[in-house]
């Protein structure tokens, strides 16, 4: 059986992939902007992370407000080198998307 059509995206996601790379010991930080479509908009209710040892993050701007986009900051906090996955669920109000996935990788050299 094969499906075809059309596939809208609900929001834009910059960067799709979270990289957290760099030397044990110095500040790796990221921002990921999630920008709703005009023609579905949605507020996030939380963000939650799936395993979360090795980051910390922030729902640091709404997509309430009138602001078109949500900014979450995430952090590593790993100190030894190594590597993680792992992916923070952002928790919408939609009834088309419950839940958008932000995947993270660390890379602590």
């Amino acid at each position: 059986m094969t499906v075809t059509g059309l596939v809208e995206k609900f929001a834009d996601v910059r960067p799709e992939r979270i990289h957290l790379v760099g030397p044990a010991g110095t500040p790796l930080v990221a921002e990921v902007e999630i920008i709703p479509r005009k023609e579905y908009p949605f507020i996030i209710r939380n963000v939650k992370a799936k395993n979360g040892r090795f980051i910390k993050y922030e729902l640091k701007e709404r997509c309430a407000d009138s602001r078109n986009r949500c900014v979450i900051r995430v952090e590593n906090t790993r100190e030894e080198k190594g590597h993680y996955v792992d992916s923070i669920m952002v928790r919408t109000d939609s009834p088309l998307r419950r839940e958008i996935p932000l995947y993270v990788i660390g890379v602590i050299q």
